[in-house]
């Protein structure tokens, strides 16, 4: 076929591609209609030292303690894509956290250093007092973690992990560009349609 004769067959079916575009618009509309109502929070965590080692050698100031948050930083990370610390914030704040299965629980958190002493970790919930409920959790079980490796480096390292205030705020669905890209989606499948029908009818 040339680029004429699909150009005319677009012509005779386009209320047949217009019809299956608006079926898949209004599909769009409605699945983003129909979601459920999400809240996103951010948790800002910072790292700082515990105590100061009354020493000569003053191990963790300065350079020393920098790149001993830093360690603990990384390790933080790793910590809240690790099932069993997911399901022991969870079940801390008593929140039911719906896992299917064990990448579910990888999914709940993320966590990014923005810096050797601050950390940033988003995650969602369905509510706000769950929001706050899991961001106190997070807080309880990472400093739980952190004072037992304390306890098995004897002292030696001794960090801290505060936070303040979360953000959380409500995830809003963004209709129109659904709909629109729904609207695209279903131009090009129409014109699928339209020539795959035309193939077999042939």
């Amino acid at each position: 076929m040339e680029l004429k004769e699909y150009v005319k067959v677009i012509k005779r079916k386009n209320k047949l591609i217009f019809i299956i575009a608006l079926a898949v618009t209004f599909s769009s509309f409605l699945f983003s209609t129909l979601q459920p109502i999400k809240y996103e929070t951010s948790l800002s965590l910072l790292l700082s030292k515990d105590k100061t080692q009354l020493t000569d050698d003053f191990k963790y100031d300065g350079y020393y303690a920098l790149e001993a948050s830093e360690k603990i930083a990384d390790t933080i990370t790793q910590w809240v894509k690790s099932p069993e610390f997911v399901n022991s914030i969870y079940q801390s704040a008593a929140v039911e956290g719906g896992f299917q299965n064990l990448k579910s629980y990888t999914k709940k958190f993320s966590a990014k250093k923005m810096s050797p002493q601050f950390i940033e970790v988003k995650f969602e919930t369905n509510n706000v007092e769950e929001a706050d409920k899991i961001s106190l959790a997070v807080v309880e079980e990472i400093n739980r973690k952190v004072k037992k490796i304390e306890k098995d480096s004897e002292g030696e390292i001794a960090f801290l992990v505060s936070n303040e205030n979360p953000i959380t705020i409500k995830k809003q669905q963004n209709i129109f560009i659904n709909s629109t890209i729904g609207f695209a989606s279903g131009v090009i499948f129409g014109v699928f349609f339209v020539f795959f029908r035309r193939y077999f009818s042939n």
